[in-house]
This record gives structure tokens, sequence and C-alpha cells, in this order.
């Protein structure tokens, strides 16, 4: 073949390569064109009066009118379109084959072959990734249908728990978490953060709440809740405003130049003073200088009844830097001590020389009294000793009496109970036994008697000489014999008028009493043993707590309730109240409280309550008193009178009647009227073995104003 007929076959297979495109193109054209019409014409039925899709101009009848043709549709036309479009196509690729070389014709099929093939293979990839794709919107569409359910099991969940249910479960869970705090506050004088404060809480359901608090006063607020994933409209506490405490307070002690006299209040001529001034913290009262002459000092009581003194000279604490929590003044011999103090860190306290910086006594003692009456009162707003220098301690179990200013050991600390009368000690050892001491640990009577119950106004001993039942004096003067008497538990040892009482409980089942009488002057006793009408409410006593010297009278409205009292409650009595609890009577004799015995005229059934042992008596009296709301004064002298029942008990039913229900049989008048008011009498039922009692519901107490705070209790 010469060069003329390659170009000619050259040419013309140029111009059936272009003529095969040009096809092409005009189908594509064609397609596009379908697809724009379709899209203006998007009905397939055709009605009367509506407009018909028109594929070709050419298939527009002469006489204008439409031919109807088998409707199809756009699906089934677009795929015939197709089909036919890849015939044509196919058809020319041959023909124009036919016309190649064969070895080209032959390359050319294979680069078909190719093309078809990765065609294929991209369909492939299409389809297993449409079937992923699917796999995975099916897997998201179980998973939304799950949660729908469990949504819809949670709503069916709900319902197994009543409102008032719910109500129930979220106050008792609020209380344990209060009850929690107010421990740890005790043990740690710092206030749990909450998500500390749960951890601790041992409950039967799973509380979770999104808004929470626990405030500076050791309330709980709880809110948007859900018990055991069960949504809850309830909430618990109240919700309260953030506190600033009060700063920067100043005050000022002005110190005369000449005398050295300090004073706190303003001076009409203040040019011969020198004025310091100082600044407080937060709220306070009774603020004092501890002395006026010799001292650098004042003390002031906190919202918390913690006592601080500072040096109104420097600013600084006294002591600085000891981290202490508790701080008290000595009162001795009626006069301020300005050398000592007694202070408590980490629960103990010990008694410090301010002069010198020294400690003189260590942080042994759980306790130190300011004074030791029945039933042992703990520390107040400063110290009373016993008898010059001589303070009583307790090292949580025993008690004994040390010289403050030396740390000598006057009485061992070796006494379960301590109770003094007069100048002289009843004290009772670890078997039990009674003894009479005097200040300096001479004993009186030692060995004389059998047992030697207490003793009454500083001289009147109750003692049994072989089962015979004498009134003694410290010498051992028999001053009166009452033969034999069987005699229960001592209860307690009072003077009555011009007489005495010692009362005893009969036996552990009876809820009456024994009381042996001894009227000096008639020198004459006597015993009432037919005293079985009620139980008595032992030693209800009553703190006031005004916030300013008031004059204040108390009456009862039983008053024929009312047993032993003191001082002598004839009619009523009138005191005039301090704000740090202080009681001076119309002789200018102090008290810190008002006592009574009262007839018991009503018992609880213990329907409600609690099991105590003998072994978490300490932690469940302390758990208990603090979330009603005793302040640590009170609840010291609450445990040291009831614990040693709980724990000769062994296990025992406890049951609180509080305010309203203590109103209701005997209510207190007291005027001018309290803005605060806590009746508290404890219930003690001594059991044999473990018993499952539904709990009680306490309410908490709130101090605020002119506080009024009475305790008792009565055994079964």
């Amino acid at each position: 073949m010469d060069n003329k007929e390659d170009i000619d076959k050259l040419d013309r297979q140029i111009n059936q390569l272009k003529k095969t495109e040009e096809v092409k193109k005009e189908k594509n054209l064609d397609k596009e064109r379908e697809i724009i019409i379709d899209r203006k014409f998007v009905f397939d039925d055709i009605k009367d009066g509506d407009t018909k899709k028109i594929d070709k101009i050419e298939d527009i009848p002469e006489d204008n009118e439409v031919e109807e043709e088998p409707k199809k549709t756009r699906v089934e036309r677009i795929e015939e379109e197709q089909a036919k479009e890849a015939e044509e196509v196919e058809k020319e690729e041959v023909e124009v084959l036919d016309e190649e070389p064969t070895e080209e014709k032959e390359s050319r099929v294979e680069r078909l072959e190719e093309k078809n093939k990765e065609k294929l293979s991209k369909k492939k990839k299409i389809i297993i990734i449409c079937s992923v794709i699917g796999v995975l919107l099916l897997i998201l569409i179980l998973v939304l249908l799950g949660s729908k359910k469990e949504e819809t099991i949670d709503v069916e969940a709900e319902d197994k728990l009543s409102p008032s249910e719910q109500k129930e479960i979220l106050e008792d869970y609020g209380d344990a978490l209060k009850i929690v705090v107010a421990i740890n506050y005790e043990k740690d004088k710092k206030l749990l953060d909450y998500s500390d404060a749960i951890k601790l809480v041992d409950f039967d359901y799973k509380v979770v709440c999104s808004e929470h608090e626990i405030y500076e006063d050791g309330e709980v607020y709880l809110n948007k809740c859900s018990i055991d994933k069960q949504r809850t409209k309830y909430s618990y506490g109240k919700k309260q405003k953030k506190v600033v405490p009060e700063t920067g307070k100043k005050v000022r002690v002005y110190v005369n130049k000449e005398t050295k006299r300090a004073t706190l209040k303003e001076p009409p001529y203040k040019d011969n003073y020198d004025i310091h001034e100082i600044s407080i913290e937060g709220t306070y009262s009774e603020l004092s200088l501890l002395s006026e002459y010799g001292s650098d000092y004042v003390y002031y009581v906190d919202s918390d009844n913690k006592v601080h003194m500072i040096n109104f000279k420097t600013g600084l604490k006294a002591l600085n830097p000891l981290n202490y929590t508790n701080i008290l003044p000595i009162k001795n011999a009626g006069i301020m001590d300005t050398s000592y103090v007694a202070v408590e860190i980490n629960d103990m306290w010990g008694i410090y020389n301010l002069n010198t910086r020294e400690r003189v006594v260590n942080h042994s003692y759980k306790i130190i009294a300011p004074r030791l009456s029945y039933g042992v009162s703990g520390p107040q707003f400063y110290i009373e000793p016993l008898e010059l220098d001589k303070v009583a301690v307790n090292d949580g179990e025993y008690f004994g009496v040390i010289n403050y200013k030396t740390g000598e050991v006057i009485i061992p600390v070796s006494y379960k109970t301590m109770l003094i009368s007069g100048n002289y000690l009843w004290v009772v050892d670890d078997n039990g036994k009674g003894h009479i001491l005097d200040l300096s640990n001479n004993e009186y009577l030692k060995d004389q008697y059998d047992e030697i119950y207490g003793i009454a106004s500083g001289r009147y001993v109750l003692v049994n000489d072989k089962k015979d039942i004498k009134m003694v004096n410290t010498d051992g003067k028999v001053l009166y014999d009452y033969g034999k008497i069987e005699l229960g538990r001592f209860i307690s040892a009072y003077e009555y008028n011009a007489g005495v009482i010692f009362s005893f409980e009969k036996d552990e089942k009876s809820i009456g009493c024994t009381e042996v009488v001894y009227d000096p002057s008639t020198k004459k006793g006597e015993v009432k043993d037919d005293i079985t009408y009620e139980v008595l409410v032992e030693k209800p006593i009553l703190y006031l707590y005004p916030k300013k010297t008031t004059d204040v009278t108390v009456t009862f409205e039983h008053p024929e309730y009312l047993e032993t009292t003191y001082p002598k409650y004839i009619d009523k009595w009138e005191v005039k109240a301090k704000s740090n609890g202080d009681l001076i009577d119309k002789n200018n004799k102090k008290y810190y409280a008002l006592y009574w015995d009262e007839k018991k005229v009503h018992t609880t059934d213990f329907s409600t309550g609690y099991y105590v042992t003998k072994e978490n008596a300490i932690h469940f009296l302390e758990s208990k008193l603090t979330y009603i709301g005793l302040n640590y004064k009170e609840r010291n002298e609450f445990i040291m009178y009831w614990l040693p029942v709980l724990e000769k008990n062994e296990k025992s039913l406890v049951y609180f009647e509080l305010t309203e229900e203590r109103e209701s049989y005997n209510k207190i008048n007291i005027d001018p009227k309290p803005d605060s008011l806590l009746r508290l009498v404890i219930h003690i039922k001594k059991v044999d073995k473990k018993v499952t009692i539904p709990k009680q519901k306490l309410v908490k107490f709130e101090r605020r104003g002119f506080t009024a705070v009475e305790w008792g209790g009565t055994t079964y």
C-alpha cells in the first residue's frame, strides 16, 4: 500500500471518528433536552387540557392531534434511552473497528475490555460502599430504638415509686447527708465537700442531684434529683444566699495613760488615753476585756459559741500561731486569771501560760470542767476552778483533779463518776464503789460502810451499813437509821427546802422510784416507797440565752408535775439571764441552768426510734444531738448524764421526745417569749437482743434571737 493510499485511509478513519464523536455529542444533547423537558412537565399521566411530553419535533402529528403512547415511568424511559444509546455507540465502534487494521482492532478491543472491567470494578466498589452505609444506618436505627426502649423502661420504672415515697426517700437521704456532715465537722472542725460527703452516706437507693450545696451552718440543699435513675420533682432543704461574713469591724480599747486601766467604753476626754484598734471578722457577742488591769487581751464568743482571745495591741490571737479550735479563760476565785488559758487542739485540752507562752498542762484531757454538779457540766465560756487553782478534768473515760498552774495531779484521773457537793466530792471507782473525798484527796468514811450512795448539801451522806440504810455526816456520825431497805440504782441527791432527798430506781422493770428523805430541822427521816404512778423525767434543765441581759420569768402549765427543783420553784422562777447563759436570782446567786424532776404522765411505745448498743452509744449521741441542734456545752452535759445509762444497758431502744410533743404534756411559759425554743427528752429502754424498728424522723432546731433549750430523759 503506497503512501497516498495510507494517507487516504487515515483520513477516512479520522473522519469516521469525528462522525462517531458528533453522534455521541448529539445523543448527549438529546438526553439533556429530555431531562429539561421532564423537569418542566412533571406529570406523566395526560388528561384533557394537560401538556404532553414530546421526545422529538418529528413526533408532532400534522393534524396537531397528539398520539397516545403507552404510559411509561420516567425510570423506564431513561433505561430505554440508555440501552438505545449503548447499542448505537457499540454499533458505531464495531464499524470503526472493522475498518481498522487487525492489530489496531485487537488493541482497541483490549482497551474496551479493560475499560469495561474498570466500570464493573467501580460499580462493585459503589455497591460495597452503599452496603456498608446501609449496615451503619441499620445499626444506628437499632441503637435509637434501644435508647427509646430504655426510656420507656425508665418511665415504667418511675411508676414503681409513688410521689410520697420519692419525697420520703429524698428527705431520708438529705437527713443522712446532714448527719455525715455534722459528725465530720465535730471531728475535723471543717465542712465536707459534697463529693466527699456522698461517699460516706450508706443508703439503700442511688440518689443523684445535679444541684446541691452544703452551707456553712451545716444545712444541705438538694435539687433536680433522681432516685435509682427515676427523676423526682422534689427538693431537700432550702437554698440559701451566699452570706459574706462581716469583716473589718473595728473595736477600740482605751487605756488610761496614768492608771493603765483599760476600757471598751469611749471616754469623754480621749487625750488622757492610748487608743488601740483591732478588726474582728464575722459576727460575735460577749466582747469583754480579759481584765481591766494587767492584760492586753479581749475575748468574745463567735456564732458557733467558740471563744476567741485577741491581743488588742498587736491584733494577733492568743498564743499565735497555735492552730487551736477553742480557748477558755479561767475565772479563779471570781477574778479572771490574766496569765493562764485552757486551749483545745485536736479535741484535746491543755493549759498555757500567756506570759511565758509555755504549755503547763499537756493536751491530755477531753474535758476541763468549770464546775461539777449532778450530771457534770461541760465547758462554758470560762473555766471556774473547784477550789483555788484546782480544776476537774476528764481524759475521755476517767475524772480527776489537777492544779492548772503547775499541771500537778491532785486527785488521780481514775474515777468513772465525780460529783461535787460543797467542799466534797463523791466519786465512783471501776468496781462501782462510792467514795467521799475532799479537794485535797483526803478520803472520808473509808472502809466503814458497804456502800456510799452519794452526798447532798456538802454534809449529808447516805450509806449502806450491812443492809441498814443510814444518813451520816462526813465525820461518820449517824444522823438517822432507816433500817433495812432494798434500794435500786442511785439516781440523784439534792437539797429540797430545808431537807435532802436521795432518789433510787426501784428496779429495771419498774416505772416508779424510792425516795430516802432527811429533814435536818426535825432530825427525822422518811422512806417513800409508793411512788409508782409515773416514770420521772430525770434532770430536765433549762438554758436561757437572750441577746442581751434580760429579766426572765418561767412557769409551767402543770406545776403539780414538778418534783425536785433547783433553785427552789415557788409558783415561778425569776432570774436575770445573760447572753452567755449565766442566770442570777434575786439573792445574787448564780446558776448555769434551771433544774427540776418531773412526773412522767405518758410513755412511748417505741414504734419508731433507734437500736443502740454500748459500743456505738457515744457516736450515736454525738451525731443525733448535733443534728437536733444542741451546742457543744449542752451536748457534753447531756452525754455525761445519759451515756452511763446506755453503756450499763448494753443494748437499748432510744426515742427522742421533741418540742411539740413535750409541750402537749406540760407546756412551759417563758416571759419574754423566746424567739426559738427546743425541748428534748430522751426515752431509753433496756432490751436483751437486737430489735429492728423504723427510724425516727428528727427535726433540726434552728437557733435565732432569744433562745431557750431544755433537755431531760427517762428510762424504762
